[in-house]
């Protein structure tokens, strides 16, 4: 038997997981797919805000970083979805480590209904299945660098003049960066 993968998604009763998400390196249409069922959850997420920052690691632990505090509990408490089992039917390992890319329809095989991903997530963290690094044990210089990074993102992605529910996530949850990129922007402004 064929090793099993995991696809998440919001949506309900798909027979087949079709390749509609861009590669990130060649732009080519895939769908994407992971044999690790932890690693699957984080992917049950608000796609208008997506905001996923996790990876696998060496040892193939799904380790979470948070960005801000309470990030996981913002993000996943109360979210719902489904992981759609499948069979690694001509799926290609990626440039990211735990990640596996097909660029035809794959068939289901299986769905799992996920009532409430933050449960999940910390039960998988209690296996050792999933690492958390919360934001509250960071060191400060490391806080900045997020501030810092953050703020760059709310610029260059224009969200200070857009109300998109992505930019009122940032405005929300990223509220050093969003003042540090207003400011940024009126020194240009002031400047030109």
């Amino acid at each position: 038997m064929d090793e099993l993968f995991f696809h998440a998604s919001n949506i309900r009763n798909l027979t087949e997981i079709l390749p509609l998400s861009k590669h990130h390196n060649s732009g080519e249409k895939v769908a994407y797919f992971t044999p690790l069922r932890a690693y699957a959850l984080f992917y049950l997420r608000d796609m208008e805000i997506n905001h996923v920052t996790c990876g696998v690691n060496e040892d193939g632990i799904a380790v979470y970083h948070e960005q801000f505090h309470n990030q996981l509990e913002t993000l996943y408490q109360g979210r719902s979805g489904y992981l759609y089992i499948c069979e690694n039917k001509n799926m290609e390992l990626a440039h990211i480590n735990g990640v596996w890319t097909a660029s035809q329809p794959v068939t289901a095989s299986r769905i799992e209904y996920v009532a409430d991903v933050l449960v999940e997530i910390l039960e998988a963290e209690k296996s050792g299945a999933v690492q958390i690094v919360r934001y509250d044990t960071l060191l400060d210089e490391k806080k900045q660098e997020f501030v810092d990074m953050m703020k760059l993102v709310i610029l260059n992605q224009g969200y200070l003049t857009s109300n998109s529910k992505k930019s009122l996530f940032f405005k929300h949850n990223f509220p050093e960066s969003w003042k540090a990129a207003e400011k940024e922007k009126e020194r240009i402004y002031t400047v030109s």
